[in-house]
């Protein structure tokens, strides 16, 4: 075994990561999901999502095979993306780094010219909104998701509560009902979204989540949960609402950004659209301030060593 694959051991994360990670994904200050310790838990069996430690740096795993890695958080960047090359040198493998913008792809390049190739990964682009937008929705632009929540109120008694161990019960079921509209979650990422809530629910202190939902004549019709990115960003990690209730989106999405988002967390990230194209309208609909850009960069030229 070599020096490099003793120093890199990397692990499936546990809630009890969340205590030292997360400080450390904060305070690089990134905007996209994936650098949410949340994000990661969240999604550790679907991807594989490993972590690992070294010194004052963070390294992020997704899959085993030809694993793709998150840029590394914290200490000398360019020296932990060499870590990375002896490392997947060692296991007989190329490596491959995602998560880069347009700023940090170029960095990269001129510390490794010729090296990587880099892809543009559309699908996983995420959506940044300031929250006093969707708290407000004032304006013309936000005419017809002001139309949406006056015809649910004005259609049914409903009312918002924060989640906590009181309601998260309700919140699962819900969240089961919803399944169940969509053929029981045959897709496999709907079903780990729905097992990874219900894991979710009774650590929501330990991983920082914020949860709201609404309920119409005291049943919940609507959910939503997200925990911090950094101290700008807070990250909406799943919100449900029960087709039967038209309208409901808007309402759980704005009545939570005002009650829980506004004057914490000044953007929002909405996440990707999966290069969904209803997806993709929905989330172009809430007007975002920023699209963020990610890159997959894959070696192409294998980096000498020394």
């Amino acid at each position: 075994m070599s020096v490099t694959s003793l120093k890199l051991l990397f692990k499936e994360p546990e809630v009890s990561d969340a205590e030292w990670v997360a400080p450390m994904l904060r305070a690089a200050g990134m905007k996209i999901c994936e650098f949410s310790f949340t994000t990661i838990w969240l999604w550790r069996r679907y991807y594989n999502n490993q972590i690992a430690r070294v010194g004052d740096s963070l390294f992020i795993r997704s899959g085993d095979i030809e694993p793709f890695y998150l840029l590394p958080v914290g200490g000398d960047l360019r020296q932990n993306i060499k870590l990375l090359f002896e490392y997947q040198h060692s296991r007989g493998e190329s490596l491959s780094i995602f998560g880069a913008d347009n700023d940090i792809k170029e960095q990269i390049n001129q510390w490794f010219p010729g090296v990587f190739e880099w892809q543009p990964s559309e699908g996983d682009f995420d959506y940044i909104y300031n929250t006093e937008d969707l708290a407000a929705l004032s304006g013309r632009k936000y005419h017809s998701k002001r139309n949406h929540i006056s015809t649910f109120d004005a259609q049914y008694n409903w009312s918002y509560e924060r989640i906590d161990s009181h309601n998260s019960q309700e919140v699962l079921e819900m969240v089961t009902e919803w399944c169940r509209e969509r053929g029981n979650c045959s897709d496999p990422g709907l079903r780990n979204e729905r097992r990874s809530i219900g894991e979710a629910l009774p650590h929501m202190s330990e991983l920082s989540i914020i949860g709201g939902l609404i309920r119409v004549d005291g049943k919940v019709v609507a959910m939503t949960m997200g925990s911090p990115i950094s101290n700008d960003v807070f990250d909406i990690h799943s919100e449900k609402a029960l087709s039967d209730f038209s309208g409901a989106y808007a309402v759980i999405n704005k009545e939570f950004a005002a009650r829980e988002l506004l004057g914490r967390y000044p953007l929002i990230n909405r996440e990707n659209d999966m290069g969904i194209e209803g997806l993709r309208r929905a989330k172009r609909s809430y007007k975002p301030v920023q699209i963020v850009e990610k890159h997959l960069g894959t070696e192409a030229i294998k980096l000498s060593e020394g």
